[in-house]
């Protein structure tokens, strides 16, 4: 029997004290001081023109979390939330995220709580001080008050998408190096330490609207996988909602080509019980670490993607 799944009643702007000193203001409408605050400083931090939510874009998808709207989509696919929030140290203004939640369910597993973090940033003058790490952990808490279940929610799967430095042309990849001020390869190492592990998934984002291509230039990676792998239906179950509901804000049947192909793909993967491995990048990275400029230590024989790179060095050392 499916287990009975809901919402929390929660406000549409509340404010969480971590126990570690951060306060969050989160909002689930856009009609709202934190929304402001939020798109003001994400404007500044996200350069890439295919990776960019525009503020109507923020409005479509927070508009879902309410109405007929999210009447509809529930029934379809369950309960979510999509959240935007900032983070404050005290009195200084430290970053944001935008983040979709959802729980998937089976009638014969625990009903597990999966997440997308869309979108996080650190203030430039607050970088380096160790933000990253607490602002997920404390997603990761609250998620879990987001939902009331019949049966414990499992602790949740994190899904991030990253530049894919290979994927990138040597345009795209100076631009947002030189506007964010960190080399894309030590942005990886970052989320590697933070936890994140690259998932063996040929990703590829949908249109975040009519103007816009579906983005190939992203790896996916996980935060939260207590092995080397995670369930080929975990992931479709968790990327049907997320491109349904957050990238192309409340379809309930999907016909973009990108994400047809990967939910089939994913779709066979779990009618044989297969699991999705997962990469540590951080072995393959550290060989690039003497290198100010990352992008040329694979200059030549250069991978068609991480995931790529990452397979081959899993066979033996890299070399350049």
């Amino acid at each position: 029997m499916p287990h009975a799944l809901d919402l929390n009643p929660l406000p549409k702007d509340w404010t969480h004290a971590t126990e570690d000193g951060l306060r969050l203001e989160l909002t689930t409408r856009y009609g709202s001081s934190v929304f402001d605050q939020f798109f003001e400083a994400y404007d500044r931090a996200f350069t890439l023109p295919d990776e960019k939510e525009e503020r109507s874009g923020f409005e479509a998808a927070l508009d879902l979390n309410h109405g007929e709207a999210y009447r509809r989509l529930s029934r379809r696919f369950g309960p979510f939330r999509e959240i935007c929030l900032t983070v404050h140290d005290e009195s200084q203004f430290v970053g944001g995220a935008n983040f979709f939640a959802t729980v998937c369910s089976a009638a014969d597993a625990p009903p597990v709580l999966t997440s997308n973090l869309n979108y996080i940033f650190i203030e430039q003058g607050t970088r380096g001080k160790g933000y990253l790490k607490r602002i997920i952990a404390a997603i990761q808490a609250l998620s879990l008050h987001l939902f009331k279940a019949s049966e414990p929610l499992v602790p949740g799967l994190m899904f991030v998408e990253q530049n894919d430095p290979f994927r990138l042309t040597p345009e795209q990849y100076r631009l947002d190096t030189d506007v964010s001020g960190l080399d894309q390869f030590d942005r990886l190492s970052i989320w590697g330490r933070a936890g994140a592990r690259i998932v063996d998934h040929a990703y590829v984002q949908p249109p975040l609207s009519d103007d816009q291509e579906a983005d190939d230039t992203l790896a996916l990676s996980v935060i939260g996988a207590s092995g080397a792998s995670i369930s080929a239906c975990a992931l479709r179950d968790h990327l049907e909602r997320f491109f349904a509901i957050s990238v192309l804000k409340g379809v309930e049947e999907l016909e973009d080509d990108s994400a047809v192909v990967q939910l089939q793909s994913l779709s066979a993967h779990c009618a044989t019980g297969q699991e999705i491995r997962l990469f540590d990048q951080l072995p393959m990275l550290a060989g690039a670490s003497a290198f100010s400029d990352k992008f040329d230590f694979w200059i030549h024989d250069r991978p068609l993607s991480l995931v790529n790179a990452l397979e081959h060095f899993a066979m033996g050392p890299w070399r350049s």
